[in-house]
């Protein structure tokens, strides 16, 4: 994976954390990549959830059918999403090794980049998705990856 701080979109782009959208904010990153591309762990941490994140099975037909896998390490739990998952609930992971292959997200080209990870960060014993919606507060238990992800080795 190329450098984070590079493939960090910039503040008020559309795939950048609070990003204003028709519906909703934006609450993760988008780090744009090529299909199949690995994804690894930025930290240590267990695996604790593994879900449907876009598509028909996550009630979002307008994009295909990704996954995401929520690890709880030390900044709290980080959620990677966009992608087929390779680890299991339970399963051990250190920082740097690989949980799975980004998959292309969106179903049609519209000029913005199809495929990218979608990184959340949730405080610590967080299972379950939050949604911001336009107008409203940041929900607390939703953190910025920014910093994690700028300071992370990995």
């Amino acid at each position: 994976m190329p450098s984070v701080e590079k493939s960090i979109p910039g503040k008020n782009t559309q795939g950048y954390f609070g990003s204003v959208r028709i519906f909703d904010v934006h609450t993760g990153i988008d780090i744009y990549c090529e299909s199949g591309a690995s994804v690894i762990a930025v930290e240590d941490g267990v695996v604790k959830r593994v879900e449907s994140f876009t598509g028909a099975n996550a009630d979002s037909p307008w994009w295909n059918d990704t996954d995401a896998v929520w690890i709880e390490g030390n900044s709290g739990v980080v959620v990677y999403g966009e992608l087929e998952v390779c680890v299991e609930i339970g399963q051990n992971v250190s920082a740097g090794d690989n949980i799975g292959r980004v998959k292309t997200v969106l179903l049609k080209d519209k000029g913005l980049p199809i495929t990218m990870l979608h990184i959340e960060l949730y405080s610590p014993n967080m299972t379950e998705t939050v949604w911001w919606l336009s107008g409203h507060s940041k929900p607390d238990t939703l953190l910025d990856p920014t910093e994690m992800l700028k300071t992370s080795k990995q």
